[in-house]
């Protein structure tokens, strides 16, 4: 029997064309765009858009998301018989083309909170492959007290003086709009950030801001580039708290963009801790985490 545990995630952009398709894909899914003509407006969207933010994305030579994953994968088939694989919900390789392969597998999308639109979004991906074989989906897991020892130990090993030290726990933002209609994110947000305000106490403070909002919608907060003005003179680190593996919000937005905003606002020193990403730990705790339950359909 081909069984397989399947990572998944957004997507990312390595080049301008990949760019333009993750535009496309994630502005027609329903869970991004909730509108009966999504269908046209997502090319219209990427294509006055990709160019123009590619840009950017040059500035780290496109997403490092691929080459993180891919060495997670290999990272966690050292301590599982089933074949681990990843699949991208805007971007190759996709979950249709790989997971007809199997007759077996372990779903395990990248996101350790609930939201329509991302772990909503995923199943959706699922449902959309007509899959007829077995499948255990792993729900979110921002509570497992191994997943968050991983990340106190990513935080604390970048400060030498927690207590000098500002710790700003930074989530990627949803319109409000969505919470209002029963997206729990914003609760699991809130949660994960006091278990782990109970492990990091010596920080100087701790506090959660979102980032990375667009559009005329009013979206969760506070804002990232808000919150950062109250620490002129301070010594700030940020954690992006909703990502497992870094990505262009991370090594864009944060690294560079807000970065340069802290700079501004005359914070003295800024730094962004890296994501779980492909670390052996990580590796066995997502085997362990893929382990557990049962499978729900056959």
């Amino acid at each position: 029997m081909k069984r397989a545990i399947i990572l998944h995630n957004m997507g990312g952009a390595r080049n301008k064309d990949e760019l333009r398709e993750f535009l496309l894909n994630m502005f027609k899914d329903k869970r991004i765009l909730n509108s009966p003509f999504r269908k046209i407006i997502a090319p219209i969207i990427a294509n006055l858009r990709y160019k123009k933010v590619w840009e950017n994305y040059k500035k780290i030579g496109g997403s490092r998301i691929y080459t993180i994953t891919e060495n997670l994968c290999n990272e966690m088939q050292k301590y599982t018989d089933y074949e681990v694989v990843y699949a991208m919900r805007y971007t190759k390789p996709y979950l249709n083309k790989i997971i007809h392969k199997y007759e077996e597998i372990i779903f395990l999308p990248l996101y350790p909170h609930y939201s329509f639109t991302t772990f909503e979004s995923c199943l959706d991906d699922l449902k959309n492959t007509n899959f007829k074989g077995k499948v255990k989906i792993i729900n979110p897991f921002f509570e497992n007290e191994k997943f968050n020892e991983i990340i106190k130990e990513n935080i604390l090993k970048e400060v030498d003086n927690p207590k000098e030290w500002n710790l700003i726990f930074s989530a990627h933002g949803i319109p409000k709009k969505l919470i209002n209609k029963g997206d729990k994110y914003y609760s699991h947000i809130l949660s994960h950030v006091e278990i782990l305000k109970k492990k990091l106490s010596e920080f100087k403070s701790i506090n959660l801001a979102f980032q990375s909002r667009f559009g005329p919608l009013e979206w969760l907060k506070p804002y990232l580039n808000e919150e950062l003005k109250k620490y002129k003179n301070e010594n700030v680190l940020v954690y992006p708290l909703s990502f497992m593996i870094d990505n262009s919000e991370t090594d864009l937005e944060l690294s560079i963009e807000y970065k340069e905003l802290a700079k501004e606002y005359g914070i003295k020193n800024y730094k962004v801790v890296k994501c779980p990403n492909d670390d052996e730990k990580v590796a066995k705790f997502l085997v362990e985490l893929a382990n557990e339950s049962s499978y729900s359909k056959s």
